[in-house]
């Protein structure tokens, strides 16, 4: 019988040496008896480092105190314990258990120790944790697509897109750059986490090695990750110093054209500061949707371009010239700023085009509007009113220097060579407390009528009428 039991022992012994799960017997006071090589392997404690102390070794600190005094309490009523625990390892390295905790009696019933049985199943949490993860990334990804194709407008989509990038990416810093192929500079549109006073102090410009590195990755690939961008010599991207460990920066093309890029670092994710394979992917696909919208808007802007201008010379039509004009309107009598008007008419055009053709005429036309953009700023408003007349809407411009932008333009006009000379005759008018759209067009078509009463080729206006017509 004696040798019987003793075999059983042994056989027991040998069955927890080569079993694969972890075993660890403690007596009824908790102190560990017993560990298993698996033990030994999963939590780097060996047998001699672990035999003597308790199961503390082995806390995470994810678990409360009361989460410890009801598990001691099931087993010391017997109760067998069944859970999946999160465990630390020796360095310090967390891992998951599918755990069984037994208590063991003897012929009376008393338990006299513990045999805890676990399974190392930290692959297994790890990867559905992640499928949640990238399931909620995925999710943040799609209500982004929803978000940007309502929206139309290139600034506020670039506002749209720094802000939803950040946050699904986890970054402190995010930046749209646009090249201007004329300067041969990509120019920051959008950016936040970088400080206004650093923004423009580093363009970056063809020869540089961002430029060198989009050339080289200008490719529809997932090469398009720039990692030579965190050495030295290019670590300055959009004016500011990159120095964290990572950062990410990827193309945005419409048809094989370049557009610019979209830059992010930072990273703040619970997972560390290292972007990973996932963040990239995902980033690919909030790139991919910036540039459906962004051609969205564009085809938009080009629908409401159709709408809004002159299909001869390109300006602004009277339907957008009477919006806009209503506009400035309030808006000079809100904030009390000064608004002047121009209305231009191009004297003796209709024997102009009689005597040289209507295709001469157009060239009139389109001669005539050029000469108003050149001689007006980008703040000032220039539309076909009708036929051969044009109107100009002057924001914060009071009387005396819409009659000197006014004169500017006839001068310009009247030097302009054509089959024989050009001239035009101007009205100007000026926004009153009282002012609306019709009697501001009244007063200045009624200067305009003056000036072509006279000898045309005149500017006139309530101050040049009190001194005379120039």
């Amino acid at each position: 019988m004696i040798e019987q039991t003793e075999q059983t022992i042994k056989t027991l012994s040998t069955a927890l040496k080569r079993i694969a799960d972890n075993v660890m017997i403690t007596d009824r006071r908790g102190i560990i008896e017993y560990v298993n090589p698996a033990f030994e392997m999963t939590t780097g404690y060996s047998s001699h480092e672990a035999v003597g102390q308790t199961p503390k070794i082995l806390r995470s600190g994810q678990h409360d105190v009361t989460y410890y005094q009801k598990l001691w309490g099931a087993i010391l009523a017997g109760e067998v314990f069944r859970a999946t625990t999160t465990n630390k390892k020796k360095n310090g390295d967390i891992y998951y258990a599918d755990q069984t905790i037994s208590p063991v009696g003897n012929e009376t019933g008393e338990i006299v120790c513990f045999v805890s049985v676990w399974k190392d199943i930290t692959e297994r949490i790890v990867a559905e944790e992640n499928l949640k993860y990238e399931k909620k990334k995925l999710e943040q990804v799609l209500s982004i697509e929803a978000g940007l194709h309502s929206i139309l407008d290139l600034h506020k989509l670039i506002d749209f897109v720094v802000d939803k990038t950040c946050a699904v990416l986890e970054a402190e810093k995010c930046s749209v750059m646009f090249i201007d192929h004329e300067s041969k500079e990509l120019c920051i549109k959008g950016h936040q986490g970088i400080e206004e006073s650093r923004i423009g102090e580093n363009f970056l410009k063809v020869g540089d090695d961002i430029e060198h590195l989009i050339e080289r990755y200008h490719k529809p690939t997932t090469t398009n990750l720039f990692p030579g961008l965190q050495n030295k010599n290019s670590s300055k991207i959009d004016g500011t110093v990159y120095q964290s460990k990572t950062f990410l920066s990827v193309p945005i093309e419409l048809k094989d054209h370049l557009l610019g890029i979209i830059n992010v670092s930072h990273k703040k994710g619970k997972e560390g500061d290292h972007f990973t394979d996932l963040d990239l992917k995902i980033f690919f696909m909030i790139v991919r949707q910036v540039r459906i919208a962004i051609e969205n808007a564009k085809l938009y802007r080009q629908l409401k371009y159709l709408t809004v201008t002159d299909p001869l010379t390109g300006i602004y039509n009277y339907r957008y010239f009477a919006q806009t004009l209503d506009y400035e309107i309030i808006r000079a009598k809100r904030y009390a700023r000064a608004l002047s008007f121009l209305m231009i008419d191009i004297d003796q055009f209709k024997s102009y085009n009689d005597t040289f053709s209507h295709l001469e005429g157009d060239k009139v036309l389109k001669t005539v509007v050029k000469m108003i953009q050149q001689n007006v700023r980008q703040t000032d408003v220039v539309c076909r009113y009708a036929g051969d007349e044009f109107a100009v809407i002057l924001p914060e411009t009071d009387s005396p220097q819409a009659e000197t932008i006014a004169e500017k333009i006839r001068k310009a006009i009247s030097e302009v060579s054509a089959r024989r000379p050009i001239s035009v005759s101007i009205g100007v008018a000026k926004c009153t407390p009282h002012t609306d759209r019709y009697d501001l067009i009244q007063r200045a078509d009624s200067h305009l009528y003056e000036a072509k009463q006279q000898r045309k080729n005149q500017v006139s206006g309530e101050i040049l009428k009190k001194g005379g017509l120039k």
